[in-house]
């Protein structure tokens, strides 16, 4: 077909298309720099001689096209990628968060070995990961051209009720992690076994099965705090509230069966 319009228009669609599949939420500078050089293709006027204004129309209807091409397929394909974007979502979060909380078990049970651990940069991580798909959630309850029915926007106003239990999850966690670095608590493996439990059932935990499955309520026993010192309190209360906000979560999740 050679270099012309349509090429680059088609060029340029496809890229900034499959630069959005990879990653929703920037859009790589390389694909902004293979889209532009996509457009580099000097026109000629009637007498073969080099010309800038011919090249920039080129320039500019190509940019055009491209990216109207790149709204088409996204708005196409929406209808099929939209009915589980907010299953997709929280899943998301919760891939991130397993991580979180395999940390927090390793930090809490590993003794003195945890001395310099850097345990708030991951929690960072998490932190904006949850604020992106907050942000992502509110966009899609904006937008008047998403295909969503009935069943999927009630389903919506679920997720922002998991997305708000698993981001007080994640404060729990980190309030835990901060509660046994600034009072230097010991806990034995046995003294948090239940939350080693919790960590495998949130492992086990899909989002993405719309059956019954993954829904594997914590039944847990509170902890005697009477006479155990502050730090160690403190993380077995905030594990008894990390379990409540699981159960709510599952809760959740099955109204959206």
């Amino acid at each position: 077909m050679g270099v012309n319009v349509f090429t680059i228009m088609l060029g340029m669609g496809l890229t900034l298309f499959i630069a959005l599949k990879i990653d929703y939420r920037a859009v790589s500078p390389v694909a902004i720099f293979t889209s532009i050089y996509m457009t580099q293709f000097i026109q000629s006027d009637a007498l073969g001689n080099p010309s800038i204004l011919l090249t920039i129309r080129l320039r500019m209807l190509a940019l055009g096209l491209g990216v109207l091409i790149a709204i088409i397929f996204n708005f196409i394909f929406s209808f099929l990628y939209y009915r589980k974007i907010t299953r997709k979502r929280l899943e998301f979060i919760r891939l991130k968060l397993n991580h979180i909380m395999s940390l927090t078990l390793d930090y809490l049970t590993d003794g003195d070995m945890t001395s310099g651990m850097n345990y708030n940069e991951p929690f960072s991580h998490i932190f904006a990961d949850i604020e992106g798909v907050v942000g992502s959630i509110n966009a899609l309850k904006k937008d008047p051209l998403i295909p969503l029915n009935v069943l999927e926007k009630k389903n919506l106003a679920d997720t922002e009720e998991i997305v708000k239990r698993l981001k007080v999850i994640a404060h729990l966690a980190y309030d835990s992690c901060y509660t046994k670095d600034t009072y230097k608590t010991q806990l034995r493996g046995n003294e948090v076994s239940a939350f080693s439990v919790f960590a495998d059932k949130f492992n086990a935990l899909s989002f993405l099965q719309s059956d019954d499955e993954c829904i594997n309520y914590m039944v847990h026993k509170s902890v005697d705090i009477e006479n155990i010192e502050t730090g160690a309190k403190r993380i077995f209360e905030n594990m008894d509230l990390i379990y409540t906000e699981f159960n709510t979560i599952l809760d959740y999740l099955k109204r959206m069966q």
